[in-house]
């Protein structure tokens, strides 16, 4: 059980969600489920009763949110959070485990898909704070606030179908940010609008968070999290795999979605007949091999290679990758006129990256085995040498560093 606190505004405790993929078989469940239920028979669903066709869309999760707290819940697609947002949400009930919350819920789902389009932005403002509880008076005090945040006041008159799609994502954000909610769920919503309207929303958040209102933000631009969530749980096929600090979970995240490609790139890989890339891993400077490295330090690539009869004069191409952003950079061993022979008895060849600018992330190689010409080419291996970059933390407030490297720079005034 967990421990009663007054500064817990939302406490999950041991939630499971079972989802069928038929759906003609879910809804005979439903009806079966729902008549145990008018019964007195119904009875949590644990891990031990799945029947045929369901699966764990949620896992045994439990995890809280503080009042005044910002908190990412990220996880590859299917991992369980839009569930699991949804229950906290009531739109739907957990199968089992219990979901406890102190005080009303703003929820922005999907932004702006929750007017009525007859109606007027102004009418569309009071319904939608009608649904959270709040009374007639209590808006009027907030409404010209609402609609200068949107910066619709030149429409507000006019029915929402009238709107294009950014205004009413617009009003949709100022809605749920202004009627200032205890808890304030938010799905896919942190690309909001253009750069400038953007910044004023994250500048909010902040401003909402001080003043003691809690967020979960369930989003993939990790990249963005830093500007206002202070912790992460991250999602993995349906179970919490971390709760706790944000550079971690993001970087734990990454690594999922690195580890799914990895799958796939596995698949569609060729073994080569003539040469191959065998092991690759990441050492540190002296040679022993690490997969935690901090911005700033050498890494040194080291790369094993197979023949079965010699090759003269061959080429590497390495690529520097991110799971989220992609390619990063890429060297070629050519371009340093690098050549070398592998034979029968292989060679290892190792890259050294000192200094190595990258933020924290998790990262990973692709290399190419080629020939000395065009179109000698051997083998391809993607998403090798894994590679973690843990520390030091990023800052994305204006204080420090963020993004994804480290520049040289510096300052002077004239």
């Amino acid at each position: 059980m967990h421990q009663q606190n007054n500064d817990i505004i939302l406490d999950v405790e041991n939630v499971w969600k079972i989802y069928c993929r038929n759906l003609k078989r879910a809804m005979w469940y439903g009806v079966k489920d729902l008549g145990r239920e008018v019964i007195g028979a119904g009875k949590d669903r644990t891990q031990h009763d799945l029947r045929t066709g369901e699966f764990f869309a949620v896992r045994d999760a439990s995890f809280q949110v503080n009042r005044g707290e910002c908190v990412a819940m990220i996880g590859p697609n299917g991992a369980g959070k839009s569930t699991m947002l949804k229950m906290i949400n009531g739109l739907i009930k957990p199968d089992s485990g219990k979901i406890e919350l102190r005080g009303h819920i703003g929820a922005l789902i999907e932004l702006g898909t929750g007017f009525n389009p007859i109606l007027s932005g102004r009418e569309n403002i009071y319904i939608n704070a009608a649904v959270l509880g709040m009374k007639k008076s209590e808006v009027d005090l907030l409404f010209d606030e609402i609609v200068e945040f949107a910066e619709l006041g030149h429409v507000i008159n006019d029915p929402i179908k009238t709107y294009s799609s950014g205004m009413r994502v617009r009003l949709g954000f100022s809605i749920a940010a202004n009627l200032r909610p205890q808890l304030l769920l938010m799905d896919e919503v942190l690309a909001v609008g253009d750069v400038g309207f953007r910044m004023k929303c994250f500048a909010h958040l902040n401003k909402l968070v001080k003043s003691g209102v809690s967020i979960i933000l369930v989003t993939h631009a990790v990249g963005m999290l830093q500007r206002v969530a202070t912790r992460a749980v991250v999602f993995g096929q349906g179970k919490i795999v971390h709760n706790g600090d944000l550079e971690t979970g993001c970087t734990i995240y990454e690594e999922m979605m690195g580890a799914s490609d990895r799958v796939q790139a596995k698949r569609k890989e060729k073994k080569a007949l003539v040469a191959s890339v065998g092991s690759v891993e990441t050492c540190d400077e002296a040679g022993t091999p690490q997969r935690d490295f901090e911005t700033g330090e050498t890494i040194n690539l080291r790369i094993e290679l197979n023949a079965q009869t010699t090759i003269k004069d061959a080429r590497l191409v390495v690529a520097l990758c991110s799971p989220v952003h992609g390619v990063l950079s890429s060297v070629s061993s050519a371009y340093q006129d690098f050549r070398f022979d592998v034979d029968e008895k292989g060679r290892v060849v190792t890259l050294k990256l000192p200094r190595i600018p990258l933020l924290i992330g998790a990262y990973h190689f692709n290399i190419s085995l080629l020939g000395p010409s065009r179109t000698d080419f051997y083998h391809r291996s993607s998403l090798r040498g894994v590679f973690r970059i843990v520390g030091p933390p990023v800052d994305a407030n204006g204080y420090g560093l963020n993004g994804i490297t480290s520049i040289e720079h510096g300052w002077n005034v004239s």
